[in-house]
């Protein structure tokens, strides 16, 4: 059973935020300069929600005119599925599929320390069964 401290452990424990208070058009332009493509929404270290790109196209829609000036505070997503460092791993992977989630957050409390995505996941996988294949290789080859 791996837990999502092991992921985070290989990962790193960087986590992109902006404040809540931060306009839609501001955090766009963090969004180019970053590479990323969400950003948790925090109030000093708690976390209120998540912005992501897909929050941005839907305040585009909804306002073409004036969403750049809103903060990302109004356009946030709230309802959150969080994980904890102590959580299987495994566990996580299912509620992200079935909810049909690209960013999770790993907290501790209300503070965020570090955010899980597929493609973190499938480069931990992808190590572990690496790592999995040498070890096999030396036991066969009597190095083990």
């Amino acid at each position: 059973m791996t837990k999502v401290s092991e992921l985070i452990r290989q990962k790193g424990r960087q986590v992109r935020r902006v404040q809540y208070n931060t306009s839609v058009a501001d955090t766009a332009q963090a969004f180019l300069d970053s590479g990323v493509s969400s950003f948790l929404v925090c109030d000093g270290e708690d976390v209120l929600g998540i912005f992501t790109k897909n929050d941005l196209v839907r305040c585009c829609v909804a306002d073409p005119g004036g969403f750049g000036r809103r903060p990302v505070a109004e356009s946030m997503t709230t309802d959150l599925f969080t994980a904890a460092s102590d959580d299987d791993l495994d566990d996580v992977v299912e509620e992200m599929v079935r909810r049909g989630l690209r960013h999770v957050p790993v907290v501790d409390g209300k503070r965020a320390i570090g955010m899980i995505t597929p493609i973190d996941i499938l480069l931990y996988q992808t190590n572990a069964v690496r790592s999995e294949d040498r070890d096999m290789m030396r036991y066969i080859n009597g190095s083990y």
